[in-house]
């Protein structure tokens, strides 16, 4: 997923980025997992600058997708798998222990959700990355700046 954003403000290594277009966070399925991993507050989060960017310019950012799909799989799937195992745990019990064992399974994997999630928000891999500058602040477009420039592992 790739987006555009507009650098607010920098601060050492890290950059304050604002979305260029506020309607693609809306659209997106994954807005609240890089908002929240990158310590957004609002529409605006941090990113790390790595394209030497300075405030004012309009940059490329891109969450990967495999950071996605983890994001997700804990989010989503850890809670679900545990709320079975809770369930299957108390299977030979009366119905009140089995509804009991899958409402701690399903606790217990919102609570490691949380913890895998925080945990993957450290790791620079799993954030918005700037991956380039589209226009300095002066109005002037990056010049040979095309679309595929930025992809990893491209070799000639």
């Amino acid at each position: 997923m790739t987006r555009k954003g507009l650098v607010r403000e920098i601060k050492e290594e890290k950059a304050l980025v604002c979305p260029a277009d506020g309607t693609e966070c809306d659209t997106c399925e994954a807005r609240h997992a890089c908002l929240s991993l990158s310590g957004g507050t609002g529409a605006d989060f941090w990113v790390y600058n790595n394209a030497g960017a300075a405030p004012g310019d309009l940059v490329e950012l891109e969450l990967k997708s495999s950071a996605s799909l983890a994001i997700i799989a804990s989010t989503f799937l850890v809670p679900v798998f545990l709320l079975f195992t809770g369930y299957l745990l108390m299977m030979n019990g009366s119905d009140s222990q089995r509804a009991l064992g899958a409402a701690a399974g399903l606790l217990a994997g919102i609570v490691a959700a949380i913890v895998i999630n925080k945990r993957l928000g450290s790791k620079k891999g799993y954030n918005m990355q700037m991956t380039r500058v589209l226009e300095k602040a002066d109005s002037h477009s990056i010049a040979g700046s095309d679309a595929g420039s930025h992809t990893e592992g491209n070799i000639p």
